[in-house]
């Protein structure tokens, strides 16, 4: 028997389990961080009290992949993995990942050792020093990922890749 989608009980379990996940205890995210998660994972939504019961078990997924203890803690170095997020983002922040991506391709040769691809950790931190970002690039707006590819464009440009 399935729960139904707007079940009360159901739901205040999953957004307390939620809560736990994200909480001080768990990936300690920011209101704000937190907020646009909610909103990449269930587009128009940025509250868990607005979400029926399969988005909040879809959010209980994410958050459950995010803390897995069989993942490696630190990804490998320009691992094009990291980057899958790419394609699950909106369509409108879509576009500027994917040049944010091509952008990484041509600064991996640029690092020492060179790789591939430069990995996800690389760019969010040279994006903080170029444009101020302290925000993950899948939680970035559109305008935020429009000056990073414009900082990275001009990185490329002056070191000749």
């Amino acid at each position: 028997m399935a729960i139904p989608a707007w079940n009360q009980d159901a739901r205040r379990a999953r957004i307390k389990a939620i809560k736990a996940m994200t909480g001080r205890k768990g990936l300690a995210l920011d209101d704000a961080t937190y907020r646009a998660m909610l909103g990449n994972i269930v587009p128009g939504k940025a509250s868990a009290a607005d979400m029926s019961v399969p988005q909040l078990d879809a959010v209980i997924v994410h958050l459950k992949r995010l803390t897995d203890p069989a993942a490696p803690a630190v990804p490998k170095k320009g691992d094009a993995d990291e980057w899958r997020f790419v394609f699950k983002c909106l369509p409108d922040r879509q576009a500027h990942l994917r040049k944010i991506y091509r952008l990484a391709e041509r600064c991996g040769k640029l690092l020492t050792p060179p790789v591939p691809v430069a990995s996800k950790g690389w760019v969010e931190g040279t994006a903080a020093q170029m444009v101020g970002c302290t925000t993950a690039l899948e939680f970035c707006d559109p305008e935020l990922l429009h000056k990073i590819v414009q900082a990275f464009e001009i990185y490329c440009k002056r070191h000749g890749v």
